[in-house]
């Protein structure tokens, strides 16, 4: 075989397999809806006191919404948003502290920068201790 036909198959299969990659991502990734959204925040902190917000937000993951409010921050890191700081309370990594977060009271399925947020929902950010 000549030398320039195995390089336009390895071409070829390496964009197949792109398109392989890309495709799944689409198929897979969370829906988003575009558009107004009223969404509630409840945060319970360390000693106990919990507090709720209700925000109205354009945005489609709940990171971005946050963010904007400036109810959370964190580092963005390999992974995504590493959120430390909740409602001005720092969850202490040293102190095997971090925070948490459920979707209308299940456990979030991705990070809150991949979360995607719906009109009605309630996310509770509560300090995990282990």
């Amino acid at each position: 075989m000549k030398k320039s036909t195995k390089i336009l198959l390895t071409v070829l299969a390496l964009v197949l397999v792109v398109g392989v990659f890309v495709g799944a991502w689409v198929m897979f990734s969370p829906d988003t809806a575009a558009g107004g959204k009223t969404i509630e925040v409840e945060v319970t902190h360390l000693d106990g006191k919990e507090v709720s917000f209700t925000l109205n937000t354009e945005e489609e993951y709940l990171a971005p919404a946050l963010l904007a409010e400036e109810l959370i921050s964190g580092t963005q890191e390999e992974y995504g948003l590493f959120i430390d700081t909740v409602d001005g309370e720092y969850a202490d990594p040293a102190q095997n502290q971090w925070w948490v977060f459920t979707v209308n009271g299940e456990m979030g399925m991705y990070g809150a920068d991949t979360q995607p947020i719906t009109d009605g929902d309630v996310y509770a950010f509560s300090i995990y201790e282990g």
